[in-house]
């Protein structure tokens, strides 16, 4: 989680205009057109049986996890306002609220939409640890009254009317979701201010499969999202059409991926970042520019937009393809970064602008490499503006583009296909023992093709689940499992807690949708531990371990209060483990984080919990998107002997109680078997020694596309990082390249660190080059590579 709630709401001129867009188009679409629900077939999740259990809300028999919002009274019959109702079912059973309510667990909520079209004169109200689901086979429209005022119609952070202040800080919004929706906003005239979607986002959130269609006039205003701060995130296949912006966005980092935007004014406005990937845009007949990063500050000088990655994508029928406020002498210096790779233009003349005019010149070809920025080789800086030659390892491609893959919804399979976790036996309720119920219900899902259902609940687990080939889970708004017990006792003898194959066994795994947690002290946990190797297309989606800070974990403020080195919160031995006999494994917005602070505290009180290690990486072939590491003692993300992974955008954050204990004195003894690093080398004596955020250890193409290390703290206090001083000392050093490694960095963001780069205990990159607004921003870093 981000700390940073200062970032002023950066709205466009011309009044509110938001920004989003692509895959999955209602048949017979064409720009400005109706759209009318189109015949659907049923989908498995509006029929199965609803089970799902709040196990520590505080009227669990009772309150809702599913709702339907027919069921509230909202009828989709393209007549009514059902807005009323639809806000009705996500208010139900006392939950967390905007301006009330910080954050909280214990109150999670699908609200389904079956097929129709659903009148909207007010605006949808995001509540905290909501997910708002649409019939993917036949997409509810959620269709705007002429008369609809709001910000966005669907806000998933609203600002106080008179006050301004937001619902929630932005930094601090976790576990949303938005699925499988047409936002028709065509009822509005084209010079009124409307949105799609307002999305000030951080960590497990996403929104899947949405179309957004807008005024195509030439004055229209409306905007598809609007993102304007946070901490994220995701986005996956999102489809707009017309306005003056697809999407209107800014945020500390994102990944945003197979996004197609067409007939707007201006397809992508990047408002500010620290960095940003897009992969797979698909941009056509923009009247203006495909994509804009030329907003200055204040003083009309400084840049917004620190840095952007724009990969295997298609421009048509753009005048400009990127407008760039750039050049060797801008301020500051490490603003305006820019990285293009695999992007096909046609009929669009002027490929990059900057602030003279034309940078290079566009026409109907293909940019293989090109790049702007501060470069790293690794001796550095030095300021670059031109061809850059891509390194793709052939086992990370889809023909020429890196390998994707979006998270299964299983549209087209039967309900009679999904077997319940609770109906085979599971109770979900956070004491009872439900290791065996759990795993016979996953061993008869991988040997009869069915798929596990994971009904919403905490499932207490006193030894390893093995999930092998052929295992399909989905869970129901982030059910958690919970390690508890004596099987996780020894700091020295890691167990996995979910273990994802057996070294030498191969086959596939498709899993989404739940967390991984411990309960008390479980110092030997490994979370997960992935050995299979697995064939392309398996993976991860949103599932994410979630360690402390939350009911039912017993590792909230009243157990490891700030300042203590606490038995009873020794949590986990290790985060994530992918091992030497694992390849293909695919990733896809997963959030790996020990808690800083107790989410159902109403004052977010920080704790202190310890977890040894992050993630670390030891096979081959390794895809992760949209991923985030955060609290670990020794390190956040380390690849150790790893061969071939894509990181884009990766992310991560010291522990704030650091260095109290540091990286040297933290609990968990050093394990050479696991190539932990020795701090007493890393370190420089008389420096802080901080955990690092990532490790590179003898591991061949590791290729960045965006990371930020970030460290906001020193001893749970900010001052280090206040916006207001020049400098943000938290930390010496973050990221420690050694060994034979080859690595390839665009876009590396940095907070805090007065080191950005470090190779075999040599220091190649201080931050002051490389400032970009708040961050620190490097390009182009390669070291071998």
């Amino acid at each position: 989680m981000h700390i940073l709630s200062f970032l002023s709401c950066l709205l466009a001129a011309g009044g509110p205009t938001a920004a989003l867009a692509l895959p999955s188009p209602i048949a017979n679409d064409a720009p400005g057109a109706p759209l009318e629900e189109r015949q659907a077939s049923s989908y498995w999740l509006e029929t199965i049986q609803k089970q799902g259990r709040a196990a520590f809300n505080a009227n669990p028999a009772d309150y809702k996890v599913f709702r339907n919002v027919k069921d509230y009274g909202a009828k989709g019959d393209g007549v009514t306002d059902d807005s009323a109702a639809i806000n009705a079912a996500i208010t139900a059973g006392n939950r967390c609220a905007p301006w009330v309510c910080e954050s909280s667990t214990d109150t999670p909520a699908i609200v389904y939409f079956p097929s129709g079209t659903y009148v909207i004169g007010k605006p949808i109200i995001m509540y905290y640890m909501t997910q708002l689901h649409g019939n993917p086979n036949g997409r509810p429209v959620l269709k705007a009254s002429p008369n609809l005022q709001a910000l966005a119609l669907i806000d998933a952070s609203p600002y106080q009317d008179g006050t301004g202040k937001p619902g929630w800080t932005s930094t601090n919004v976790f576990a949303r979701q938005i699925r499988n929706f047409v936002i028709d906003l065509t009822p509005i005239p084209a010079t009124s201010g409307a949105q799609g979607i307002h999305w000030p986002a951080s960590q497990a959130t996403s929104i899947q499969n949405v179309k957004i269609q807008m005024n195509v006039a030439a004055n229209s205003v409306h905007a598809g999202i609007f993102i304007e701060n946070g901490s994220g995130g995701h986005l996956t296949d999102i489809e707009t059409v017309g306005g003056l912006y697809g999407l209107n966005v800014g945020n500390q980092q994102f990944t945003m991926k197979n996004i197609k935007i067409s007939n707007a004014v201006v397809g992508i406005s990047q408002i500010w970042n620290w960095g940003w990937l897009w992969k797979g845009l698909t941009i056509s007949d923009c009247s203006t520019a495909a994509f804009s990063m030329k907003g200055l500050k204040d003083n009309g000088v400084d840049q917004n937009v620190a840095s952007v990655i724009i990969i295997d994508s298609t421009i048509t029928n753009c005048p400009i393809f990127v407008d760039s406020a750039w050049t060797r002498t801008s301020t500051a210096p490490g603003a305006g970064q820019l990285i293009l790779e695999n992007i096909a233009l046609n009929n669009v003349p002027v490929a990059v602008k900057g602030p003279s005019g034309t940078v290079l010149a566009g026409g109907t070809t293909t940019i293989t490499g090109w790049g702007q920025g501060n470069q790293y080789t690794p001796n550095g800086p030095t300021k670059f503006q031109g061809a850059i030659t891509p390194q793709r390892p052939a086992g990370l491609l889809d023909g020429n583009n890196f390998y994707a893959k979006s998270k299964p919804q299983y549209e087209s399979v039967a309900v009679g296909n999904f077997v319940s976790a609770r109906t085979s036996g599971a109770k979900g309720d956070g004491s009872t023992d439900d290791s065996t119920a759990l795993q016979n219900a996953i061993n008869s899902v991988a040997s009869s093709g069915k798929i596990l259902f994971l009904d919403h609940g905490h499932y207490k687990i006193t030894k390893t689940l093995y999930i092998p080939p052929g295992t399909k889970i989905v869970g129901e708004t982030y059910p958690i499992i919970l390690a508890s017990g004596s099987t996780w006792n020894s700091k020295t003898n890691p167990v996995p807690v979910v273990q994802i194959g057996k070294a030498g066994e191969s086959g596939s795994v498709e899993l989404s949708d739940f967390l991984i947690g411990t309960q008390g002290p479980t110092p030997g946990a490994k979370l997960i531990e992935y050995n299979l190797a697995t064939t392309k297309g398996s993976g991860l989606w949103d599932v994410h371990t979630r360690i402390g800070g939350a009911k039912g974990t017993n590792l909230q403020v009243a157990q490891c209060p700030v300042g203590s080195v606490n038995d009873a919160c020794m949590a986990a031995h290790t985060n994530v483990h992918i091992t030497k006999s694992a390849t293909n494994v695919y990733m896809e917005n997963n959030w790996f984080w020990t808690a800083d602070h107790d989410l159902d505290d109403p004052a977010s009180t920080q704790i202190s919990i310890f977890v040894g290690r992050g993630l670390l990486a030891e096979g081959s072939n390794i895809w992760l998107y949209g991923n985030g590491v955060e609290h670990q003692s020794l390190y956040q993300y380390q690849f150790a002997n790893a061969k071939n992974v894509f990181a884009g955008f990766i992310q991560s954050e010291t522990p704030y109680y650091m260095p109290v204990p540091d990286a040297k004195s933290q609990p968990y003894p050093v394990n050479s078997a696991l190539s932990d690093p020795d701090y007493n080398v890393i370190c420089p004596s008389g420096q802080r020694c901080d955990a690092l955020g990532l490790r590179v250890l003898n591991s061949s193409n590791i290729l960045l596309y965006g990371a930020g290390f970030y460290s906001f703290f020193i001893s749970n206090n900010n001052s280090c990082s206040k916006d207001t001083n020049s400098v943000r000392d938290c930390q010496n050093r973050i990221v420690s390249i050694e060994g034979s490694s080859t690595v390839r960095a665009y876009s590396l963001n940095e907070v805090g660190a007065l080191q950005m780069a470090t190779v075999d205990g040599v220091d190649k990159a201080d931050w002051t080059p490389n400032l970009s607004g708040y961050a620190n921003t490097i390009g182009y870093f390669s070291y071998k590579l």
